[in-house]
């Protein structure tokens, strides 16, 4: 294993706050609001888990929030025009979100252009197919996958803690931090993640909305990532930091929507974190 003890004492803090967090949510509101945001936390953290794959190989994925976007309103229209079953219309879009992520992959390779920008490019294309997919209009999903939501948060737990340990192995990271290798893996296994969290978040709500918030969620998955203790430039990964700041971003949401705050004040605060993020990054590297 290769984390530092100092990535360790900040994880350890994060646990903190998160045991606190989640004290205060059981003591000042009921259980169901607590179920309410793990169950908000698991579609969200599979996309942090697919930033946090993005920043550890070098190619940071900013799509990932249309990405899911769009993932959930194909799927919503395979069942609802080309009668799909939900399994069969989630394995056809994780197989295009593969397929997109090999392309922009092999695109960044190919010609040596940063990750952030080919990904930009990529997100205002997907926001393009939303709006052409959905013609405007919310698509109900009527028949759901009988997984209730606390699954796909432990999914998510799994996936976020599993990649981190497997990181923290210089063999792995070594296989995955170079060349065709890093580009390929962490731009199409961001795809993949991201769009099984736009599926989770359809099922959870059961329509997939026209309207996307792309950049909010990219956002959200970038500031729980470095938090999280992820490095921006792949130098160092979190192992339980991602999860715990999906937590803790989470619950701070979920407050601010039992207060009725308005949606700026969250988006601020989104901002705020990024740039925590950073600080806590240039700290842990020192």
């Amino acid at each position: 294993m290769s984390v530092s003890r100092w990535q360790w004492a900040w994880e350890g803090v994060l646990g903190v706050i998160t045991v606190l967090a989640l004290g205060m949510v059981l003591v000042t509101t009921p259980t169901v609001h607590l179920l309410n945001i793990l169950a908000q936390a698991a579609p969200l953290g599979l996309i942090a888990a697919g930033m946090a794959l993005s920043l550890r190989t070098g190619v940071p994925n900013l799509a990932v929030g249309a990405l899911s976007a769009l993932s959930g309103a194909l799927v919503a229209t395979a069942v609802d025009v080309a009668e799909l079953s939900l399994v069969a219309g989630l394995l056809l879009v994780l197989g295009l979100a593969a397929f997109a992520g090999l392309v922009l992959g092999a695109f960044t390779v190919l010609v040596a252009a940063p990750a952030w920008a080919v990904t930009l490019g990529a997100a205002m294309a997907c926001e393009a197919m939303l709006l052409a997919v959905t013609d405007g209009r919310a698509i109900p999903v009527e028949d759901r996958l009988p997984v209730p939501q606390l699954v796909w948060f432990a999914v998510f737990a799994v996936v976020s803690v599993g990649g981190g340990l497997l990181w923290a192995r210089r063999d792995v990271r070594d296989w995955l931090s170079k060349g065709w290798t890093a580009g390929v893996v962490g731009l199409a296994g961001s795809s993949v993640l991201a769009a099984l969290g736009g599926f989770v978040l359809v099922m959870r709500l059961g329509v997939a909305q026209p309207a996307s918030q792309g950049t909010l969620t990219t956002v959200f998955a970038l500031a729980a990532v470095l938090l999280g203790g992820t490095s921006p430039n792949g130098e160092r990964g979190a192992v339980t930091g991602t999860l715990l700041s999906v937590l803790i971003l989470a619950i701070v949401q979920g407050q601010l929507a039992v207060l009725n705050a308005p949606l700026w004040i969250y988006s601020l605060i989104l901002a705020v974190v990024v740039v925590a993020g950073l600080t806590v990054s240039r700290l842990l590297r020192a």
